[in-house]
């Protein structure tokens, strides 16, 4: 049998981290809408306590698995629009803060692009100014696969809803600011959200915010120069900090990359490192993990991803991922998940609606 090779993501996309906030407000509306906490967290190696923690980073990829849950559990894009909505200024920690305390939305936005690029690293945003308008153009940096759509969406709306609460502005009274463009058809639950959201045109070239340009000089209320330069201070130490704190265990992820259904093996990855095994296991230790630690992640991450698509057997997914025998790739993902492999491609399936990445052919 032609053996596959999962599709590697950029070293950026396998290292990247989120902060852990996103996620809770993600768990806190499921919960809302009668969902188990369990259910919505299964298989992305995370507790409820952790994602409250202020501080906490979460894997993009745990992120990921999130929104498969979510999608499963409650297939509906209005999801997307109520988390929008529902931003608040300070779930951006002191991003947030500095944005309250920049003079004008042009120096809010100029803050923004600093740092939400550090904070939030699955797309960057460029303005510009055309015909008495502004465009803000997000361009996706990560590949976002079936959930591309949701997350622009998520994204859009909530950079629209800090702007207008940067300004003080109410849209349910005063009316949006802005507009948005989105290059996929409208979903079902647009209806639904039409009267909260700025207006949406669908169909469009480019994932884009525009409003008129006259907004850029608008004073903010709230600004403080000596708060922006503390938020500035904070936001470099936090960009800083994340820089060591994937050190070792970051260089290792950027090179567990499966090749012809075999990954590094440790001696390896401590060679590509110019390291002793010893020496590689040592650090790892120092910073909480393991070398097998981190394998089991990147093995359970490729096998979700292929295991949402269907044109692959369960056997071949397993091959893919380093386990000739499907049982011990079974009891692997169980182990990960808590379920079987057949029945997360069935939950995948029911949430998603949309195939994911496939792999290379024969190599």
């Amino acid at each position: 049998m032609p053996q596959f090779t999962p599709l590697p993501p950029s070293a950026a996309a396998t290292a990247a981290t989120l902060p852990a906030s996103y996620a809770l407000s993600l768990l806190v509306l499921m919960i809302e809408r009668g969902h188990r906490d369990s259910d919505v967290l299964a298989g992305s190696q995370l507790t409820r306590e952790q994602l409250q923690d202020q501080r906490a980073q979460i894997g993009a990829w745990q992120y990921a698995v999130l929104l498969a849950n979510a999608r499963r559990l409650d297939a509906d894009h209005g999801l997307a629009y109520e988390l929008g909505l529902r931003s608040q200024v300070t779930k951006h920690g002191f991003v947030g803060f500095g944005l309250i305390s920049c003079a004008t939305l042009r120096e809010a936005i100029e803050f923004s692009e600093r740092y939400f690029r550090a904070r939030v690293p699955a797309f960057t945003n460029s303005m510009s100014v055309s015909g008495g308008q502004v465009v803000i153009e997000l361009h996706e940096t990560l590949p976002l696969g079936p959930f591309r759509d949701f997350i622009m969406d998520l994204v859009v709306v909530e950079l629209c809803s800090l702007f207008a609460k940067v300004l003080g502005l109410d849209p349910g009274v005063s009316g949006w600011i802005s507009e948005i463009g989105v290059p996929h058809a409208e979903p079902a639950a647009y209806a639904r959200y039409r009267d909260r959201l700025p207006p949406f045109h669908f169909g469009q070239k480019a994932v884009e915010i525009r409003f008129p340009a006259s907004m850029l000089d608008e004073p903010i209320a709230t600004a403080d120069p000596v708060s922006v330069q503390l938020a500035i201070e904070r936001c470099e130490q936090e960009m800083t900090r994340q820089a060591a704190a994937s050190g070792t265990r970051g260089q290792v992820l950027q090179r567990l990359v499966c090749q012809g259904g075999r990954y590094p093996e440790v001696g390896d990855v401590a060679q590509a490192m110019h390291t002793s095994e010893r020496t590689l296991k040592r650090r790892l230790q120092d910073e909480g993990t393991s070398f097998q630690a981190l394998l089991d992640e990147i093995r359970q991450r490729d096998a979700m991803r292929l295991l949402g698509n269907p044109k692959l057997a369960i056997k071949q997914v397993a091959e893919a991922v380093g386990y000739s025998d499907p049982a011990n790739f079974a009891r692997a993902f169980g182990k990960w998940t808590g379920c079987s492999p057949k029945a997360w491609r069935e939950r995948f399936a029911a949430g998603s609606g949309a195939p994911a990445d496939t792999p290379p052919g024969p190599n």
